[in-house]
C-alpha cells in the first residue's frame, strides 16, 4: 500500500509541475508581448512628421525638435520658384508616422544663378538636350522643331534659341531645330502599316508630309497602338506638307468606337 500511495503522489507532483511550467510560460509570453516589447519598440509612440517645405533650415530644425525629431540637412538643389535656403524636399514626407528621434532629411533650395546657354549646334538631339539640362535649362519634346536643310547633317541641331553664349536664368526653355537633310525633289507617302503611332509621325515628318486625322478603332487583329489604315497609298507622289490620315488599333473594350464623322475619308490600306 505505501508504494501505491507514493506512486500516486509522484503522479500528482508531475501534474503540478507541468501546470506550473505552462502557467509560467503563459505569464512570460504576456509580459513580453504586452510590456517588454512595447517598451523596447516604443509601440504607440509614433507621431506625424511635420510639414517643413517652404521653411528655412533653421525654422525646420526648430519645428522638428519641438515634436521629437532630428534634422539632417542634405546638399542644396536648384528649386524653380523657391526662395534660396527654403526647404524644397523632405524625407519622410509630411504626415508620415514615425517614432521620436527619427531623422528627417531636408533639401534646401540653391540660390539661382544665371549661366550661359551652351552651344549645341551640330550635336544630335539626345546630346543637345543633355547638355542643355546639365546647366539647369529646359529642352523637351515640345521644344524641338524639324526642317529641311543642307547646313548640317540629317539628325543634328541646325539652330537654337536662345543663341549660344547668352545668359539665362535656370529653367529657361531652349528651343532646338533638327536638320532633316536636304529637301527632296519629290515627296512620297511612306508605308506605315503596323507601325507604332510614334514611328508613323517620324516617317511622315521625314518624308516632308504632315500627320492628318487620327482615328482609333477597336480590334484584336493588330497590336494596340499600331497603324492599320492610311488615307493615301504608300508610294504615291504628293506635294510637300500633304496631310495623311491614319487609323490606329486599340484593344477591344478600352473605349467607345469613334463616330463615323471622326473617321478619315475613305482610308485605304497601304501597299509596300
Amino acid at each position: 500500500m505505501p508504494s501505491k500511495n507514493a506512486g500516486k503522489l509522484w503522479s500528482n507532483r508531475r501534474l503540478q509541475i507541468a501546470v506550473g511550467v505552462v502557467a509560467a510560460f503563459l505569464l512570460l509570453y504576456f509580459l513580453t508581448d504586452k510590456i517588454f516589447m512595447p517598451l523596447y519598440t516604443r509601440q504607440g509612440s509614433e507621431r506625424p512628421v511635420p510639414k517643413l517645405l517652404g521653411l528655412t533650415a533653421g525654422q525646420a530644425r526648430g519645428v522638428a525638435q519641438s515634436v521629437g525629431f532630428t534634422i539632417v540637412e542634405e546638399p542644396a538643389k536648384a528649386g524653380t520658384g523657391a526662395d534660396p535656403g527654403t526647404i524644397i524636399e523632405q524625407h519622410p514626407f509630411a504626415g508620415a508616422m514615425a517614432k521620436p528621434g527619427r531623422k528627417i532629411h531636408i533639401v534646401p533650395a540653391l540660390e539661382a544663378m544665371r549661366g550661359e546657354v551652351p552651344d549645341v549646334v551640330g550635336l544630335d538631339l539626345r546630346d543637345a538636350q543633355l547638355r542643355v539640362r546639365n546647366v539647369g535649362l529646359i529642352s523637351g519634346d515640345t521644344d524641338v522643331r524639324y526642317k529641311f536643310t543642307d547646313k548640317t547633317p540629317k539628325g543634328t541641331v541646325v539652330s537654337q534659341d536662345p543663341t549660344p553664349g547668352k545668359t539665362a536664368e535656370p529653367g529657361t526653355v531652349v528651343k532646338i531645330t533638327i536638320s532633316m537633310g536636304p529637301q527632296p525633289e519629290h515627296f512620297f507617302v511612306p508605308y506605315m502599316m503596323e507601325k507604332p503611332l510614334a514611328d508613323a509621325r517620324t516617317m511622315l515628318r521625314e518624308a516632308g508630309l504632315k500627320m492628318g486625322k487620327i482615328t482609333r478603332k477597336e480590334t484584336d487583329q493588330y497590336a494596340s497602338g499600331t497603324v492599320i489604315a492610311q488615307s493615301l497609298h504608300s508610294g504615291d507622289e504628293v506635294g510637300r506638307d500633304t496631310p495623311v490620315d491614319i487609323v490606329v488599333a486599340v484593344k477591344p473594350g478600352t473605349g467607345p468606337a469613334p463616330a463615323a464623322s471622326e473617321a478619315p475619308p475613305a482610308p485605304k490600306p497601304g501597299k509596300p
